[in-house]
Formats: structure tokens, C-alpha cells, sequence
């Protein structure tokens, strides 16, 4: 065995394996016998077929499965006898014929991951946010369960429509006296005081009666979602089609039943559990961040090419970096995605490190409590998302990345020295919105 490893980075390493002939040949005559006892063929008893017709016929299939075999054997005695650590499954290149008498070569390229010290956890300082359910945050959610569990009863036909009334309307938009695309729609649903149009376009449904028609000039703002409609002057023929009115459910003891709740104190209880459970995973989000960044910045050391690449093609795929214009703007997505793929590996490489170190595994009732946990957003289609991962093992196996990675981060918290704050829920929110903010910036 000879190794090369004068590349780009001392990362990249290589290494060439070398069998004689004489032991392939061994290998392989072990394999004929144990063909020759298997095979049936025409003219001969079970177990009594001639070695010489068994390497005439295939000695070609021995040969390349018995080269694969001893190639791999020795390139795995060569990683364990140099303490390597792979980042990527090893490319391995032939140097040799597959033919008789000819000694068997080949040559390993590979990438190993670094070597570095872990920090001690208690030097991570890291800000821990408690919040606490008020009854005001209760009230709002029962207000919000009332709203959504409304009704729609038809309006009578003198009746004005006002706020919380659900419309059904027809229209057509022009520019002049062109239609434009997307301005036209017959039987549209809108719920008045939901700000789901322009707000001078609900303002001007208030107060109509059914079948009433009418126009509607109206200008759009500068930053409207459809670019080509910025800052124009539309004209909206509308006929109002029908008016419904919205009932409530009597009390807060009738939503409670409606719930699956048998009182009002139940429901309560339920949605103030629900409550701190999202409060929870929001706080344990906070902290996450927190130790990533300190990951991120802690840290310094070579970085397995073959992964940042892959990495990159990941973010590429998943951001619209393509809708930059100029050179420049092009060179900075590149940076950004350059940067995000380094931290990614980086941050990655380090959570593994420590997992190893403290034997972290991921049980299989994790992987099926996170499986339950999104077949639950998807409510009549349970069976098929569970058929789907369990017929495709790399999908179920995806689902042990983000479990393994918050047991580390739940670890690292707690050996952290944390400084606990107690805040409301409006202000974790809004914290949790910053973060949101910041990532999206550095996409």
C-alpha cells in the first residue's frame, strides 16, 4: 500500500492497494467450490459438477465480483489501520486488467473529517426565555376558536352588508379598456374585516345589498404584489351575489362541547397545556440559535470540500439566487451561499462530534412519535405518509437528523451556563420573529 496525499486540502487524501495475483486466485478457487456444490446443471448430480467447467464458464463473473471484494477488504484495513474518518464514501479507481495472472490495483481517493477539540459546555453563555400563560393569552385563543367556528346564515335581501359578513361577488377589472390578468372572477367568496383585499376595495362592499351592481375606480398602491399593476388605475364592475351573515356559537360551555372538551375549565386547561407546549419549543428555538451561532463562531478548522459543495447545491436548489441581476449581485449570492455551506458543514461536523462523544443515538419510537407528529398535519392522509416513509428507507432515515441534532442541543443547554428571563408570550414571539428576520436576510 503506498498513499499520496499532496492535494488541495489536507483533507483530500489517497492511497493505492496492491493484491498479487496468488491471492485473488485463492479467493477465487474458494468461490468455484462453492459454486460447483450449488449449481445445477444438465448432466450432472447436485454437488458434483467439475471445477473446470465451473471456471470456464464463469470465471469472468468470479473474477470481477472476488477483484470488488478483496479491493474493498484491503481499503477498509488501510482507513482502520490510519484512524481515518470518512466525510463521503471513498471514490475507488481500477489500475489494473481484470484478466489472468495479472495482480490486482487499485487506488482509494477519499476526504476525512478534521480533528479538533471540543470546548467545555460551561463556558457557553446562553439566555434562556420563559413565558408564562396569561389568561389574556387564553381569552384570545377561545376568541379565535369562536371566529372559526362560526356559521353563515343567509342575509335578507333589504340588508346592508357590514363587517364579519361573508360576500359572494362577481367582477371584472379593466386598465382603459382592456381586462387585465387576474381581475375577473365570478362566485368569489370574501369575508368582510379579513383584509384579504385592497382595503378600499372592502370599504366600498360595505353598506351594499344583494344583486346590487356598481364600479369601483380604485388605484394600486406602489408596492402591490404584481408588479405591472403598481401605481395604476383600475376600474372593478361588480355585482354583489349573495350576503351571509355570521352566528356564533351562545357561550363559551357550547365551544367547549364542540371541542371534545366536557366544560369550559377543561377547554381552558387544554389550550393553556397547548399554549405552553408552543412556548416551549419557541424558548428551546431561541436557545438553538443561540448555540449555532456560538458553533459557528467558535470554531475553526479545514472543511471537507466534497460536503460544502454539496451543501451549496442544496441552498442553490432552494433559494432563487438566479433572480440577481449584475455581476456583482451575483458574486454576493455566491459569497452568502459560499458562507451558509461552510457554516452548515462546520456546525454540522461539530453537533456529530459531540453526539459521538456522548453516545447519542436516535431510538426507533423517536423516529415513529416524529413520524405521528406529521402525519398530524396532514388529517385524512396518515396512511399514505406512513406507507411513503416506510417504503422509502431514506426517507424514514431523514427523519433521525433533526432528532439527533436537538438531543445534542438539549445536552449542550443543559451543561451551559444559562441565565433564565421570564417574558410574555408577545415578546418571545417577537424574538423568534427577529431570528426569523435575520436567517432570511442571510439567505
Amino acid at each position: 500500500m503506498s498513499e499520496n496525499n499532496s492535494k488541495k486540502s489536507a483533507l483530500q487524501k489517497s492511497f493505492k492497494i496492491k493484491v498479487p495475483y496468488t491471492v485473488l486466485q485463492k479467493s477465487m478457487d474458494f468461490e468455484f467450490e462453492n459454486l460447483s456444490k450449488s449449481l445445477k446443471v444438465p448432466g450432472f448430480r447436485p454437488g458434483k459438477v467439475p471445477l473446470s467447467f465451473v471456471k470456464n464458464k464463469y470465471f469472468k463473473e468470479i473474477l470481477n465480483k472476488t477483484s470488488e471484494k478483496l479491493i474493498q477488504e484491503e481499503g477498509n484495513k488501510t482507513f482502520e489501520k490510519n484512524n481515518y474518518r470518512l466525510a463521503v464514501q471513498p471514490k475507488v479507481k481500477l489500475l489494473s486488467d481484470l484478466k489472468e495472472n495479472v495482480d490486482l490495483e487499485a487506488e482509494f481517493s477519499f476526504e476525512i473529517l478534521p480533528n479538533f477539540k471540543l470546548q467545555e459546555f460551561s463556558k457557553i453563555s446562553l439566555n434562556r426565555y420563559i413565558s408564562s400563560i396569561s389568561e389574556t393569552d387564553i381569552s384570545n385563543v377561545i376568541k379565535k376558536l369562536h371566529n372559526d367556528n362560526k356559521v353563515f346564515k343567509k342575509a335578507p335581501a333589504d340588508r346592508d352588508a357590514k363587517k364579519n359578513d361573508r360576500l359572494v361577488i362577481s367582477y371584472k377589472g379593466f386598465i382603459g379598456k382592456e381586462q387585465f390578468e387576474g381581475g375577473t372572477a365570478e362566485n368569489q367568496i370574501i369575508d368582510l374585516g379579513n383584509n384579504s383585499y385592497l382595503p378600499e376595495f372592502e370599504k366600498n362592499l360595505s353598506g351594499k345589498k344583494i344583486n346590487d351592481e356598481f364600479e369601483l375606480e380604485i388605484v394600486f398602491p406602489k408596492n402591490y404584489q404584481a408588479e405591472k399593476l403598481r401605481e395604476k388605475k383600475a376600474v372593478f364592475q361588480i355585482k354583489i351575489n349573495e350576503i351571509s351573515i355570521p352566528e356564533f356559537l351562545k357561550n363559551d360551555d357550547e365551544l367547549a362541547i364542540k371541542m371534545g372538551a366536557k366544560t369550559t375549565e377543561e377547554l381552558k386547561t387544554k389550550i393553556k397545556n397547548e399554549l405552553q407546549r408552543y412556548s416551549d419549543e419557541l424558548s428551546f428555538a431561541i436557545i438553538k440559535n443561540q448555540i449555532i451561532k456560538h458553533v459557528t463562531s467558535a470554531y475553526s478548522f479545514d472543511l471537507p470540500p466534497s460536503l460544502v459543495l454539496r451543501e451549496e447545491e442544496i441552498i442553490n436548489k432552494t433559494t432563487n439566487s438566479s433572480s440577481t441581476t449584475g455581476k456583482e449581485k451575483d458574486k454576493k449570492a455566491e459569497e452568502n451561499i459560499r458562507e451558509n455551506a461552510e457554516n452548515k458543514v462546520k456546525i454540522g461536523i461539530v453537533l456529530s462530534e459531540i453526539g459521538i462523544k456522548h453516545k447519542i443515538n436516535v431510538t426507533n419510537q423517536e423516529i415513529e412519535t416524529e413520524l405521528a407528529r406529521i402525519c398530524m398535519q396532514y388529517p385524512g392522509k396518515e396512511k399514505e405518509i406512513v406507507e411513503f416513509y416506510k417504503n422509502n428507507p431514506a426517507q424514514m432515515n431523514s427523519l433521525k437528523s433533526p432528532i439527533f441534532e436537538n438531543k445534542v442541543i438539549k445536552l449542550i443547554s443543559e451543561k451551559a451556563t444559562v441565565k433564565e428571563e421570564k417574558i410574555s408570550s408577545e415578546e418571545l414571539n417577537s424574538k423568534i420573529s427577529s431570528i426569523e428576520k435575520e436567517m432570511s436576510s442571510h439567505k
